[in-house]
């Protein structure tokens, strides 16, 4: 996983590749390995803090979530692991939410660009018609001046 999110180009494969991670750790959780999860996740956090910094809070959660299932003692393995599925349900959420949280912020970013874009053409249009006008009125004046000279 660390080499395909090393090797991807674009954000929105990196959040796939990330989503994977976090089902794959809620997969293991499922099974009673958490301390195989915290290391799978480990392995990958580092990599996607440095490529796409915006989903790394995503594999955080998961990492704080397995803390927690990791501090879960139970003398009856059914209970650890109906605790565990809990907490990977947990984790699921938790991080959804902030998946989706860096989606709106960089849709919110797109916007904006968006926006400033459109401002900037506006602008332009407004100076290139000042430039129009003022070169026709120029034109207009020395036309006058040679009708007049002409007369």
């Amino acid at each position: 996983m660390t080499s395909r999110i090393e090797n991807a180009t674009n954000a929105d494969h990196i959040k796939g590749y990330v989503d994977e991670a976090k089902a794959y750790a809620q997969k293991l959780v499922r099974e009673g390995k958490v301390e195989e999860a915290k290391d799978y996740i480990a392995k990958i956090e580092p990599v996607v803090k440095e490529k796409a910094p915006q989903y790394a809070g995503v594999l955080e959660s998961v990492s704080k979530a397995l803390d927690k299932v990791g501090d879960v003692a139970s003398d009856k393995l059914d209970d650890a692991k109906d605790a565990a599925g809990a907490a990977a349900d947990s984790v699921g959420s938790a991080a959804s939410s902030v998946a989706d949280a860096a989606e709106a912020k960089a849709e919110e970013l797109k916007d904006a660009t968006v926006d400033k874009a459109k401002e900037v053409k506006d602008a332009t249009v407004d100076k290139a018609k000042e430039v129009r006008d003022a070169t026709v009125d120029a034109a207009q004046k020395g036309a006058d001046k040679v009708k007049q000279a002409l007369k």
